[in-house]
């Protein structure tokens, strides 16, 4: 079997390569920068990719690192609640959502 090859070695190529790497599938990951370092931005994991990410065995060690994100909550610039709606387990879904505390 030829290798698979990956496209950009970002939260999704690296997630598939490991997910490919454990269904015992070779494949080659490319990235055009030289090293893969932390940019700047924050990270949103939305439920639907820590199910992938869970599924992979990854859910314990992203609790640790990680905020579990229950609600996104918007005020206005006098601080008056705009909007407001529940996120990842408090919305009902089955996986967490994830967000980076650094931001």
């Amino acid at each position: 079997m030829d290798d698979i090859i990956i496209v950009g070695a970002g939260v999704g190529g690296l997630t598939l390569g490991l997910a490919l790497h454990q269904a015992g599938m070779p494949c080659r990951i490319f990235e055009s920068v030289p090293e893969i370092k932390a940019v700047g931005v924050g990270i949103n994991l939305l439920p639907h990719a820590t199910k992938e990410l869970a599924a992979l065995g990854l859910e314990a060690e992203l609790s640790k690192v990680a905020i579990q994100t229950t609600n996104a909550t918007f005020f206005n610039r006098f601080g008056q609640l705009i909007y407001q709606e529940p996120l990842g387990r408090a919305a009902g879904y089955d996986h967490p959502q994830f967000s980076d505390p650094s931001r």
